[in-house]
């Protein structure tokens, strides 16, 4: 089974991982054996997409390859927490919806909590804003584009932080 079909950019790639993983994840009643194939054709595509991109130097390169394994990584960990929306905003995660219930699991995981956004959030590394404004989710969503993806649960409470 080819599960990444046409996809040509790391942006596209780490999308449809996430999408596959909610419907293949045995957290989420998937198959294991199908979410082991998701994994590894994810890892070789992204290794080439990264390899072959012309414009990263081998710094990037290796920083977006650290970056899409952790990625995968930290998605498998919450991707079956109760009533939470995952939303993927450029190489960052983002997370909404009855996050109050799961705080200690997030905080556990690396995640920050965003007061101005009112969301959960991780990113590779260390973030330096290199200007004062504040972007909105979304002002966010249009200059990175988002795909969000909803728990089962999701819709159960409202409650947010």
């Amino acid at each position: 089974m080819k599960f990444f079909e046409n996809i040509k950019t790391l942006d596209e790639l780490r999308k449809e991982y996430r999408r596959l993983a909610f419907l293949y994840h045995p957290d989420k009643r998937g198959d294991t054996a199908i979410m082991q194939v998701i994994n590894d054709q994810y890892d070789r595509l992204s290794k080439k997409l990264i390899n072959s991109n012309e414009t990263f130097s081998e710094g990037r390169k290796e920083y977006e390859q650290q970056v899409s394994e952790e990625m995968r990584q930290r998605l498998d960990r919450i991707i079956s927490l109760p009533g939470i929306v995952i939303e993927l905003i450029g190489s960052w995660i983002w997370i909404t919806g009855n996050t109050f219930a799961v705080r200690e699991t997030l905080k556990g995981e690396g995640y920050k909590f965003s007061h101005p956004k009112l969301a959960w959030y991780w990113h590779k590394g260390e973030y330096f804003k290199k200007s004062g404004k504040l972007m909105s989710m979304d002002d966010m969503r249009d200059a990175w584009g988002s795909e969000k993806v909803e728990s089962q649960y999701a819709n159960q409470n409202n409650f947010i932080q």
